[in-house]
């Protein structure tokens, strides 16, 4: 097999220090670890059945022992830089494939954001983390904005590097777009699942808000309260989408989600057992 390098698999998320212990902590720290090892088997395991992934050593397969000591190894290092922005990462090579830890410098951080819809934008393995980073990146910077991805019928997916949020005017009720997993039909996901969605949403910190699935056009999301949401800056607000205002925060609500996000603050070690 020959050709460039190819990043098949990629989580990456905010590391901060404790400001007591100088613990190295991540918001939802086993939530990362599981889907990246999640979506390294079942890439794997479906190009493995096609032929076209090698093996990390030439006549094995990643196994989970070294799935398993990459992730330790990770974390170890991951500890010892401290605060910063690191990305965990799977590579196929001509002949090989191989994890790879890509430790980076935090990033300037923001609170809110603009964005700006991009009809027509198909992507190969829009559920999985990893293969289209570098194609989302150029096309935010094109935008100059976060890119709105959409579906065929014009609904909102996602943005290219965050998830969506919206209240819709005078409405208590948070909605979230409808579930990224496959449907009951065998269809593909057409959204990577977002490790801070499912955060707020409850599934570990016990939050009694029920946030609605649905679908929104981008018309629609003007006449709401729109937050994007990522493992990176957390809550920001959008503020314009195709230079158009969306409608205002409510502060009190947007402090207390920021709040309880904040509790999901997780050391970097143990590695398991997963957070309950």
């Amino acid at each position: 097999m020959s050709g460039a390098p190819r990043l098949l698999v990629a989580d990456s998320f905010r590391v901060r220090r404790h400001p007591e212990s100088g613990q190295a902590q991540v918001r939802g720290w086993s939530r990362h670890l599981e889907r990246f090892s999640r979506a390294v088997t079942e890439t794997s395991q479906a190009e493995r059945s096609s032929g076209d992934l090698p093996t990390i050593t030439p006549g094995e397969p990643p196994t989970n022992t070294a799935l398993q000591a990459f992730l330790e190894d990770a974390a170890q290092r991951i500890a010892a830089y401290g605060t910063g922005f690191p990305r965990l990462e799977f590579w196929r090579d001509a002949d090989t494939s191989r994890f790879s830890l890509n430790l980076r410098p935090l990033p300037p951080l923001g609170d809110t954001l603009e964005m700006r819809t991009a009809p027509g934008i198909t992507l190969d393995q829009a559920g999985r983390k990893g293969p289209n980073i570098e194609r989302l990146r150029d096309l935010n910077v094109a935008l100059g904005a976060e890119a709105l991805l959409l579906d065929p019928a014009g609904n909102a997916l996602e943005g290219a590097t965050t998830s969506l949020v919206w209240w819709e005017q005078d409405s208590d009720t948070p909605h979230i777009v409808a579930s990224p997993l496959a449907t009951a039909r065998g269809e593909a996901a057409n959204r990577v699942p977002s490790v801070t969605e499912s955060l707020m949403t409850g599934a570990f910190h016990g939050s009694k808000t029920a946030f609605v699935p649905g679908l929104v056009t981008p018309g629609r999301l003007l006449t709401a309260e729109v937050w994007a949401v990522n493992a990176l800056h957390g809550i920001r607000v959008v503020t314009t989408i195709d230079g158009q205002a969306t409608r205002p925060s409510v502060r009190a609500r947007l402090e207390q989600h920021r709040a309880e996000l904040d509790h999901t603050w997780k050391d970097v070690f143990p590695l398991l057992p997963p957070e309950r």
